[in-house]
């Protein structure tokens, strides 16, 4: 795909909703000026409500669609620069993230996708990363990633057809995974995803969408366990349910409920992919 240097371009791919002004980018970017930045920003909103901008630098892409995976493929589709960063617009960038997200690139040419680390607002562990950088991520490694850790170049994404899977990811059917399936997907086409040890955003402490035990959170696992191992999904439910129980997760009496939670996951995946 050819070296990249630091006058590559790098635009930042915004998922909002609902917005009728720009005004929200003067906390996502404190320490910059947003006239100096590339940004794309998808605005999921209604007729009539259509967030417009006067600034050359700043695009945007109002939708009439619901669901965070179509806000960012749409984003994907009709992003511009050589470097692109996944954003959402609850978060606040670090003063040289640009710079951050540039060099890891020169330092990792044959990385198509990196990811990099979130710092939360109060100075607690966002999650536990790896303690070296430099890494070429697997299939496994690549599971706690989150959407805003990702930078890729985007003409190999194009290319490759890499996309988000609209079934999963909040607004839609599985509330999460999109990144892990976005990532897979890179990797089985022989894409390279690397961590950079380096933080470039800053988001509060939330990891609702997370909780290994939640409903949600089991029926998505269950899902995503079908879309890679078809039947034996049923077996990896047992597994588990019987691993929450174990570490306290989920009680002993509580285990048929979430039971049935991933015999619906499974069952509904199914259904879905089949008219896909």
């Amino acid at each position: 795909m050819g070296s990249l240097v630091l006058s590559n371009t790098l635009e930042v791919l915004v998922s909002t909703m609902n917005r009728t002004s720009l005004s929200f980018l003067e906390k996502m970017f404190p320490h910059q000026d947003i006239k100096q930045l590339n940004i794309l920003i998808v605005n999921q909103t209604t007729k009539g409500r259509e967030l417009t901008s006067k600034l050359k630098n700043i695009r945007v892409v109002n939708s009439y669609e619901k669901g965070l995976s179509k806000s960012r493929n749409l984003a994907i589709k009709n992003a511009v620069g050589d470097i692109c960063l996944i954003a959402d617009d609850d978060v606040e960038y670090v003063k040289e993230f640009e710079t951050i997200t540039k060099e890891g690139f020169i330092k990792f040419p044959e990385a198509t996708i990196i990811r990099f680390k979130i710092d939360t607002f109060t100075g607690e562990q966002y999650k536990a990363y790896p303690k070296t950088g430099g890494q070429l991520l697997s299939r496994k490694s690549i599971k706690p990633t989150s959407s805003i850790e990702i930078a890729f170049k985007r003409k190999a994404i194009l290319e490759k057809g890499i996309a988000f899977n609209t079934l999963f990811g909040l607004g839609s059917y599985f509330q999460s995974g999109e990144e892990y399936l976005f990532l897979k997907k890179a990797i089985s086409n022989g894409l390279s995803v690397y961590f950079v040890n380096s933080t470039i955003v800053k988001h509060a402490l939330e990891r609702s969408t997370s909780n290994m035990g939640s409903d949600n959170y089991v029926k998505t696992i269950c899902a995503i366990n079908y879309l890679e191992f078809k039947n034996f999904s049923y077996i990896l439910l047992l597994k588990y349910i019987f691993f929450l129980v174990v570490n306290g997760a989920v009680s002993i009496r509580g285990s048929f409920n979430k039971l049935l939670v991933g015999f619906k996951g499974i069952n509904q995946c199914r259904q879905l992919t089949k008219s896909v």
